[in-house]
């Protein structure tokens, strides 16, 4: 039995096409480097809308997934296996649904699909909803 997906959302005034750019283009900007393998020399993540996501250190990158969802629009996903083995990938799908009054945009992240026998990092649903408030932050 796989474990259930991480569910965080998070609204923030602006459109949605905003709201992917500072998610996405501007990651490394409101990134925890607490969450890097090693906060000192942390300088930023890159993400290839068709390959790789990598966290940089100087001139060092350490790749911890792989995009498969570029639409700026409102979809992003990818293969994410920071903290686990490359072989036990999980999934990070994240949506961007503008709201009707247009100045606010619904940001829905769900990780997911567990390989069978894996166990979720302890405390990733805090780290989610801290992540997600550095995001909001960011781009409010």
């Amino acid at each position: 039995m796989s474990l259930p997906p991480i569910v965080v959302e998070v609204v923030v005034p602006v459109t949605a096409t905003e709201a992917f750019v500072g998610f996405t283009a501007q990651m490394g900007e409101w990134w925890d480097p607490q969450l890097s393998t090693d906060p000192s020399t942390f300088t930023s993540i890159e993400i290839d809308p068709q390959g790789d996501v990598a966290l940089c250190h100087g001139d060092e990158r350490q790749v911890w997934g792989r995009v498969t969802t570029w639409d700026p629009s409102g979809h992003y996903v990818q293969e994410f296996w920071l903290g686990l083995p490359e072989d036990e990938r999980t999934v990070l799908d994240v949506r961007f649904v503008e709201q009707e009054n247009g100045t606010s945009t619904l940001v829905h992240l769900e990780h997911r699909d567990w390989p069978e026998g894996a166990e979720a990092p302890s405390g990733l649903r805090a780290q989610w909803e801290d992540l997600l408030a550095r995001f909001a932050a960011f781009v409010s």
